[in-house]
């Protein structure tokens, strides 16, 4: 297993937001793809997506899907969408292909358990970038690390 450090950044995103079961996470990437197909929106990249803890929740979390586009775009009212001109995670420990584990939550606490013992700290949220090949899905996983001096309350 080989971990890495790197950055993630695409331009043009629109987000999704909600709060679900961690087990529904392929629902908000239909919901995404079914967005490009109804708003006639061209996708450029991966979709994306990160989950937050929830406090005292295991089942739960707070999911944040990323949809790479083509251009610019105004989106009407809708709490759960949104659009970001460009989507920057700087510094990140990586596991490529994540999910050769049993799900992506196992390749987190593995990820989690090699930053304990290299002294990295890590935010309490990670990323899930999806990569199509050949019809199948590869996950790769990133953490935002957390910068000397900075501080988190999780």
């Amino acid at each position: 297993m080989k971990f890495e450090k790197k950055s993630l950044i695409f331009d043009y995103v629109i987000t999704y937001q909600t709060r679900q079961l961690r087990t529904d996470w392929q629902e908000g990437i239909l919901l995404m793809e079914d967005f490009t197909l109804t708003k006639n929106i061209y996708q450029n990249g991966p979709i994306f997506f990160s989950v937050e803890s929830e406090l005292n929740e295991r089942h739960f979390g707070r999911f944040t899907y990323y949809l790479p586009i083509n251009e610019e775009v105004i989106l009407g009212e809708n709490p759960h969408y949104g659009f970001l001109k460009q989507f920057r995670l700087e510094d990140a420990l990586v596991l490529r292909q994540a999910d050769q584990e049993v799900d992506f939550h196992v390749a987190y606490e593995k990820l989690k358990q090699y930053a304990k013992e290299q002294k990295i700290s890590l935010e309490n949220k990670f990323y899930c970038v999806l990569l199509n090949v050949y019809g199948d899905y590869t996950i790769d996983l990133y953490v935002p690390v957390i910068k000397a001096g900075e501080q988190h309350d999780f």
